[in-house]
């Protein structure tokens, strides 16, 4: 097999503790998200949010690149290709190093399950409270606009009439 500098050993080590790196600083993120939708600090998110954004396009681009090294060594972009360049290579610690980042890509995706499912237990819980509050305000005459002016109801004569 040929291998180009993004495929040789030192090169790899590099770029697999940095590929680590990476998506343990996502999974801190995704654990501070997570646990920010369990108390209910909804002011954190959109940081996190950015924090989480900045995070996978990092962990994209070196996905991107080790995918590219391993075409270039001929083998395919992919959790087998890799497996395959890993076995020639013969190293367990780029093998343990794989392992690990299989795992929290693993991890990163069962939390992101996770803060889906809060997000929409969040969302019903909404739905249900403003439900609940136009059907009050609707059935006093308590609506309000945007601006906080009350708003009548349309039950009985419209205000026009004589």
């Amino acid at each position: 097999m040929l291998q180009n500098e993004s495929t040789r050993g030192p090169a790899l080590d590099a770029k697999l503790t940095a590929e680590s790196t990476a998506w343990q600083e996502l999974l801190s993120v995704l654990e501070q998200e997570e646990q920010a939708l369990i108390v209910g600090e909804a002011d954190l998110l959109p940081k996190l949010n950015a924090l989480k954004m900045a995070h996978l396009h990092s962990l994209s681009t070196m996905v991107r690149t080790r995918h590219e090294g391993l075409v270039s060594a001929g083998l395919t972009p992919d959790h087998a290709g890799m497996n395959a360049w890993l076995e020639q290579q013969g190293k367990p610690k780029n093998s343990d190093q794989w392992e690990k980042l299989q795992t929290m890509e693993q991890q990163s995706q069962e939390i992101n399950l996770r803060i889906g499912t809060l997000i929409e237990l969040r969302l019903n819980s909404t739905r249900q409270a403003l439900n609940v509050l136009v059907q009050a305000a609707t059935s006093q005459g308590g609506l309000y606009d945007q601006a906080g002016c009350s708003v009548a109801t349309r039950n009985g004569k419209p205000l026009t009439a004589a």
